[in-house]
């Protein structure tokens, strides 16, 4: 049920430092690669975002807004898009090689656990591992995790998602706005390659399946 290496380049990283692949300088972990800031926001996206938001127009948002912003509303598109795959598809491969919605859904919740410890390391003050985390193994966790989350039903898993993510919120809300305001700052990048990880998964379903409005 994984993606072949050569149509889902991207995905070799579960927090993709690049869009053009996870390769590292040495081969052996993220860290050692150099990380790029990741994009978010309006142009990223392809989508507007609203005129306010606490009383401030997008255009003053800071970098830390913005990227709270998309990082719930990227995960709120994916989760939207997956709810509106037709019954008979969950579980059809989106193409060759590729996984089927249902394999995504898992997918996402297996990396959704592991950036919520990753934060939990970050507050506490510590590198999080998953930086940190061999390349080599990208491609057998990723089957592993798919396997092992695959024979539940695509709403039981968007459910599991969504629930998991309510959770992580409450740990985003103790970083330091300073934090995600700061180019390289680890909590800035795992909600940004986050943000980028759904963003990527959405577009992959919506080229299939057609767009999802976000007032859906």
């Amino acid at each position: 049920m994984t993606p072949s290496s050569s149509r889902r380049r991207w995905e070799r990283s579960p927090i993709r430092f690049a869009r053009s692949g996870a390769s590292t300088a040495n081969g052996s972990s993220f860290r050692a690669s150099g990380v790029i800031d990741v994009p978010f926001g309006r142009r990223a996206t392809g989508r507007q975002t609203p005129s306010s938001a606490g009383g401030q127009s997008e255009r003053d948002w800071s970098d830390a807004q913005r990227l709270l912003y998309w990082w719930q509303a990227e995960r709120e598109l994916l989760l939207k898009t997956l709810s509106a795959v037709p019954e008979d598809q969950v579980d059809e491969p989106l193409a060759d090689g590729a996984w089927s919605p249902k394999g995504i859904a898992a997918h996402r919740l297996f990396w959704e656990a592991e950036e919520r410890a990753a934060i939990e390391e970050h507050i506490g003050g510590a590198f999080p591992s998953l930086l940190d985390f061999p390349t080599r193994r990208i491609d057998s966790t990723n089957a592993a995790a798919v396997a092992s989350l695959g024979d539940r039903r695509l709403s039981a898993l968007v459910r599991a998602v969504q629930d998991l993510r309510g959770r992580t919120v409450t740990l985003v809300e103790r970083i330091p706005e300073a934090d995600l305001n700061s180019q390289g700052n680890p909590a800035r990048i795992l909600l940004g390659v986050a943000l980028e990880h759904d963003r990527e998964h959405r577009r992959e379903l919506e080229a299939k399946f057609g767009p999802t409005s976000p007032d859906e």
